[in-house]
């Protein structure tokens, strides 16, 4: 079979499916945001409240209560709009620091 099974019952389905299609990683947070890791050198990153932080290698998102780091090299921000960012480059690492 070519394309994986939808499943209704299955949150962020169609991403899953996509994903599942393409070989790539979807990662979902439960709180107000979400991040998609695309290929390793694409990180989607979406109800963010701004950055925090910004090198080639970590680019530091303020989430409600949280910080998403994304870590790598020839990091750089390729799309910002409120709430929504796409950093490109070789992704190594995406890390969720939540706040006591």
């Amino acid at each position: 079979m070519l394309f994986p099974k939808y499943n209704k019952g299955m949150s962020n389905s169609f991403l899953q499916c996509v994903a599942n299609v393409c070989g790539l990683e979807i990662a979902t947070l439960v709180k107000d945001y979400k991040y998609s890791v695309f290929g390793g050198g694409t990180v989607v990153v979406e109800g963010h409240k701004g950055i925090a932080d910004y090198s080639s290698e970590r680019v530091d998102f303020a989430l409600r209560n949280a910080l998403l780091r994304v870590n790598g090299t020839n990091l750089r921000i390729k799309c910002l709009d409120s709430g929504f960012a796409v950093v490109v480059g070789k992704v190594t690492s995406v890390e969720v620091r939540y706040e006591k």
